[in-house]
């Protein structure tokens, strides 16, 4: 295995020409594009930008103005895509007019993206997300699975200008482990490798993952150009390929383009992710909520149903919370409950869920806990809560608690709908409890044994 190319440990600043004849204009954005840390090259003319660049000045981004004294926006955007090293840069159109026919009419004269000009605070979001995507470009990461070092090292030489990390290994069994240890953004494989295992196996190998790297974006050139090899890539799960020999431009557009939809698919993923659990989670507690009880407890209810194993439900209330809040006001309240939150996870398993049913109201689902272990866990809960005061305020709590004690029935199974009833029953009965508890003279625990399914 050998690291062809590595960029420096910490990440190098974007780097950006910035045409445009418009001085004061020009400064607005070259100000703003240095406040979040680009490296600006400034120029006036378009022929000037031009003979900087096709003279070794290497950038990331080219911004240019629709207008230039020299040449259209148009005419530069043609002739940059002649400079070897540009035929691939995201080259972004500023301009005043807003006008949809005008965006379109560049987007398809083939500029990356067009900014209007607008006022610095309106501006400076759009080139901030500007930056951010070129750079995350530039800190992607390519597996390269080639079998030959020579092509490997010019493949490497190929994609250097794009600024990304390429890790070489010469077998796809070596491949499978590097992925296995360290993330990467693209996969670049030969179809044709020695070894038990060729490059068509390894695209199915890593397409028959049960994780996120099944969609891994991979890349697969081949020195054959025929269309039943070129179908069976595609089929294996290949999201593009090359032919050998490598067109230089071709594969630094095409590693491009699959490197961002990994970045663009790690962001839908991660705030999916992120939605999901502010979905299951308390904002002022942090705990799981109710809807998380209503997902996790059928589980719960079926596996006990199925085992005859105990499960107990508890609900926790906090006496005179209403005081609280009538007389210390709300924040106070607060911090209350965030106190409260962070006691009782320090007495809860693994497996118990723990939420915040609503209000000063908190409900546990404990499996396998029977009569006489939730009654020593309940009067625990009540006594942490009575011991040392919650934001300054000696307050103590009720606690209703139903253990349910099911008969064993092998291979029974509880569908869907009885076990959502039989979970509702459960927390219901261990509501009756809390208001017992309540109506006896608060702190205290009041529990409940049941063995039939619990009814609502």
């Amino acid at each position: 295995m050998v690291e062809i190319t590595a960029p420096a440990s910490s990440p190098a600043p974007v780097r950006v020409a910035l045409i445009d004849a418009n001085v004061a204009a020009r400064a607005v954005v070259q100000g703003l594009l240095q406040a979040e840390g680009a490296e600006v090259h400034v120029f006036g003319h378009g022929e000037e930008a031009l003979q900087a660049l096709a003279g070794g000045l290497h950038v990331d981004l080219v911004l240019v103005s629709r207008h230039l004294p020299d040449m259209g926006a148009l005419e530069l955007l043609r002739r940059l895509r002649q400079v070897p090293c540009c035929a691939v840069l995201p080259v972004v159109l500023i301009t005043g007019d807003d006008a949809e026919p005008l965006r379109l009419g560049a987007l398809e004269g083939g500029f990356t993206e067009v900014l209007v000009r607008a006022a610095p605070d309106q501006l400076a979001p759009h080139l901030r997300a500007l930056l951010r995507r070129q750079a995350d470009l530039q800190r992607a990461r390519i597996l390269l699975v080639e079998d030959s070092p020579a092509m490997a090292a010019a493949t490497a030489e190929v994609l250097a200008p794009l600024g990304m990390e390429v890790e070489h290994v010469l077998q796809a069994q070596q491949a499978l482990e590097r992925l296995e240890q360290q993330p990467f953004d693209l996969v670049i494989v030969d179809v044709v490798l020695p070894g038990p295992l060729t490059g068509l196996g390894l695209l199915s190998a890593i397409r028959s993952r049960r994780d996120d790297l099944a969609e891994l974006p991979v890349l697969a050139y081949t020195g054959f150009d025929e269309r039943v090899r070129r179908v069976e890539m595609l089929r294996r799960g290949a999201n593009d390929y090359v032919t050998k020999p490598i067109d230089a431009e071709e594969l630094r557009a095409r590693v491009s383009n699959l490197v961002r939809y990994w970045r663009l698919l790690q962001q839908v993923r991660h705030q999916h992710a992120l939605l999901a659990r502010q979905a299951v989670t308390d904002a002022l507690t942090g705990l799981h909520n109710r809807y998380l009880l209503d997902e996790l407890g059928p589980r719960h209810v079926r596996r006990a149903w199925r085992g005859g194993e105990p499960l107990t439900a508890m609900m926790l209330d906090l006496d005179h919370f209403k005081d609280v809040n009538d007389q210390h006001g709300h924040d106070r309240g607060d911090q209350v409950l965030q106190e409260l939150a962070q006691r009782l996870r320090e007495h809860v398993r693994p497996e118990d869920v723990l939420v915040r049913y609503g209000g000063e109201e908190f409900a546990l689902l404990l499996p396998r806990l029977g009569a006489a272990a939730a009654q020593a866990h309940a009067e625990r809960l009540r006594q942490a809560v009575a011991r040392q005061p919650l934001a300054g305020l000696a307050l103590t709590a009720s606690i209703g608690v139903c253990v349910w004690q099911p008969a064993p029935t092998p291979g029974a199974a509880a569908s869907a709908e009885e076990a959502a009833a039989a979970l509702r029953g459960l927390l219901v009965c261990a509501d009756r409890c809390l208001y017992r508890a309540k109506g006896a003279g608060r702190d205290r625990c009041v529990v409940d044994v049941v063995q039939a399914v619990p009814r609502a």
